[in-house]
């Protein structure tokens, strides 16, 4: 018989073996992206954006990328390729606050130096009135710092190695197409007038205690903590940013709130502020009735289809629906007249048009 001696011996070398060798299988295939670019045949699963947006920003090539919240997801990179000419990477925060956004242009510019041509960006402008560091999620600290000592939670994390690096070699229903990642679950037939209304919840009406300068004062601290900084550091990258064009629905809560001076000012501050720079292109697509008054370009009150996405992939190619200094105050004026005078009751009627 060995002493016990020989036996711990035997079984603390099998345990750091085995702690070798999982920890190994992680970095090899590395589904968080946090040490290497994807492995080319490897079925990857992409579907946490907090975790796995810094290793995607650091090692997938790209000279543009697509910023934004879940309104940006539906993007399809292949479009930006074809109309655009650029090799895109999408990177979105559902729900996306302005620290958000700074997080990751942070790791962009960083691994990237300037060799970044366009910056999409969608601004969703209810979400730049919070606190300077507010973000949506709280972040995963080991995946966007640059200390390898806290990366033992990453190395040995038990779900990354079962969800991420053992399932999909059994299962590859899950596997993202990179041109999509992100993808919502909706199909097209989910984008329907019908659909929307039935889920969508109308907002009780009253009239707002609050004042545009308070919303304003935040929004200027958020620009210029957490956006403007990239946009003056960068002038070599071309800042594409845009308004998203969320449905009637939307504006019929936003009325329904005695918010619409409230809304237009915030539009108007935003817009004022972002064009002072020479390397930003601002596109306003909320007031676009074609798009926003049919909901059959819709799965709920704000998320618009892929073809909506394409459409404004061509704007941005083309320079349709692009606001300047020039016409601002005329784009503001159309988006107001268009939702003051709205005929919402109407909206109901024909629901399945």
């Amino acid at each position: 018989m060995k002493p016990a001696g020989g036996w711990l011996k035997i079984f603390g070398i099998t345990v750091i073996t085995g702690l070798i060798i999982w920890a190994a299988v992680i970095i090899y295939i590395d589904p968080f992206f946090h040490y290497h670019a994807p492995l080319e045949k490897f079925p990857y699963i992409v579907d946490d954006q907090v975790d796995m947006n810094p290793g995607l920003a650091r090692h997938m090539d790209y000279d543009s990328v697509i910023l934004g919240s879940s309104m940006v997801v539906n993007f399809n990179t292949d479009v930006f390729n074809e109309k655009l000419g650029l090799n895109t990477v999408k990177l979105p925060y559902n729900g996306a606050y302005p620290k958000d956004q700074s997080n990751i242009m942070e790791i962009i510019f960083d691994a990237k130096k300037d060799s970044i041509k366009r910056v999409f960006l969608g601004i969703d402008e209810m979400n730049y009135s919070g606190d300077i560091d507010e973000t949506k999620f709280p972040i995963t600290g080991y995946l966007y710092d640059k200390n390898i000592l806290n990366d033992v939670k990453y190395v040995f994390n038990k779900d990354i190695m079962l969800d991420y690096c053992v399932k999909p070699l059994f299962d590859r229903s899950d596997s993202t197409n990179w041109n999509m990642i992100y993808p919502f679950w909706w199909q097209d037939e989910h984008y329907q007038k019908a659909l929307v209304l039935m889920y969508y919840e109308e907002a009780p009406k009253e009239k707002s205690s609050a004042s545009a300068d308070e919303f304003i004062e935040a929004i200027e601290k958020n620009l210029d903590v957490n956006i403007i900084p990239y946009i003056e550091a960068h002038p070599e990258t071309t800042f594409t940013i845009f308004y998203p064009p969320y449905s009637i629905l939307y504006w019929n809560d936003v009325c329904n709130r005695g918010e619409l001076d409230i809304v237009m000012e915030k539009y108007r501050y935003m817009s004022n502020r972002l064009l002072e720079y020479e390397n930003v292109e601002l596109y306003f697509f909320q007031n676009r009735k074609d798009i926003i008054c049919n909901l059959n370009n819709y799965a709920d009150y704000t998320h618009y289809s892929p073809e909506i996405c394409n459409y404004m992939a061509q704007c941005f190619a083309d320079g349709e629906c692009r606001v300047t200094r020039q016409n601002l105050e005329e784009e503001i004026a159309v988006l107001y007249e268009l939702t003051n005078g709205y005929d919402y009751p109407a909206i109901w009627d024909n629901w399945y048009e």
